[in-house]
């Protein structure tokens, strides 16, 4: 497994606990747009010990290959975290598949940083995880999102019916998916 990429710009790591406060600002400071299209939080989400314990938790899912998350960073200010590409439920064998998540700081957007982290991540969920599907799950009315997703080759699939809790409303959802080959 890659703990680390880089693409021409950036720098995609996989961190451990020890980049919690990191981790934890990068959502402070961006709660209001994160949280119009994200699953409902926990109440202490936005806490140090929550993030710590996340991350710890998420860590050991990455080395046991049932998840793995990327965290984004400019090659030309490595110490500034940017954003994340996660591929979670990863399964092998026949029902190979994964599904896709990405977050980009609001001030990141519009500068194709988001396609060219979520590319190089792709690259190693098909190449060294040999997973043969990548799912997504996308709001509506996110069209940033939608374009990103399709920039990327993902094909619509239909509408998922009340399938994500969002702001203690369970809403709809489109459904993308991007094969192996």
């Amino acid at each position: 497994m890659s703990f680390e990429i880089t693409t021409d710009r950036l720098i995609l790591k996989v961190l451990d606990s020890t980049y919690a406060s990191k981790v934890l600002l990068f959502y402070e400071n961006n709660q209001t747009l994160f949280e119009t299209f994200e699953p409902t939080r926990p109440q202490n989400f936005y806490t140090l010990d929550f993030q710590t314990s996340f991350m710890d938790y998420e860590y050991r899912d990455i080395i046991k290959g049932k998840t793995l998350r990327y965290y984004v960073f400019p090659k030309s200010d490595p110490d500034t975290l940017i954003g994340s590409v996660n591929f979670s439920n990863i399964l092998h064998g026949p029902f190979s598949k994964a599904s896709i998540g990405y977050k980009l700081d609001q001030y990141y957007h519009g500068l194709g940083y988001a396609t060219e982290a979520c590319q190089a991540a792709i690259e190693v969920i098909f190449s060294t995880y040999r997973i043969h599907r990548i799912d997504a799950r996308i709001a509506p009315e996110n069209i940033p999102s939608i374009k990103l997703i399709e920039r990327l080759g993902f094909l619509y699939e239909g509408i998922e019916y009340k399938g994500v809790e969002v702001n203690g409303i369970f809403r709809d959802h489109y459904r993308y998916s991007l094969l192996a080959y």
